[in-house]
């Protein structure tokens, strides 16, 4: 009996630790004449394609110092519809890089990061205390996306305070299906 526990414990995890692991989600269901996409999920470090100067920055995606810009590519693999497209990066106190997203070449958002903390270059030493990084969602609008459709994210680092750099951080791209 407790052979039979165990090997029912172990594989609940298994299957906890390999949808943890998995970063891209598709979710469908049928609906008479096709599937209907419900959401995707693109994760920066396991669905995207890279240019080398890319790396993990404090948990998420990004530049490598003094490498300039890069571009992470993946196709789309959800169903074709209308999506509501968002993306979530990772500010930081002493920079506002520039980004963009794109769908097969034409940029759908585009910005500048705003800065973590208003004291900005005045931050001390302790920064991860006094002005840690922030999560931040932007909204990149209603757009038709279409299963094999090439997702671009763009970055560039910027240098605003005397050699500390913000390097493009960045964690995932949603799209959340819109009637």
């Amino acid at each position: 009996m407790r052979k039979v526990f165990m090997v029912l414990v172990a594989g609940a995890l298994l299957g906890i630790l390999s949808a943890c692991n998995s970063s891209t989600e598709v979710e469908t269901t049928s609906s008479g004449g096709g599937a209907v996409a419900t959401a995707v999920t693109l994760g920066a470090f396991k669905d995207f394609s890279c240019t080398s100067n890319w790396t993990n920055r404090d948990g998420a995606l990004g530049l490598k110092a003094y490498s300039g810009s890069g571009t992470c590519q993946a196709k789309f693999p959800g169903v074709s519809g209308k999506y509501r497209i968002t993306l979530t990066v990772q500010t930081e106190f002493d920079g506002r890089p520039p980004y963009s997203v794109s769908i097969n070449g034409v940029v759908v958002k585009s910005g500048t990061y705003p800065v973590s903390s208003s004291l900005g270059c005045s931050c001390p030493k302790d920064w991860r205390t006094v002005c840690p990084d922030i999560d931040v969602d932007f909204d990149a609008g209603i757009h038709q996306v279409n299963t094999g459709d090439v997702i671009q994210f763009y970055g560039k680092e910027q240098f605003a305070c005397s050699g500390n750099g913000a390097y493009a951080k960045w964690h995932r791209i949603v799209f959340i299906p819109v009637p």
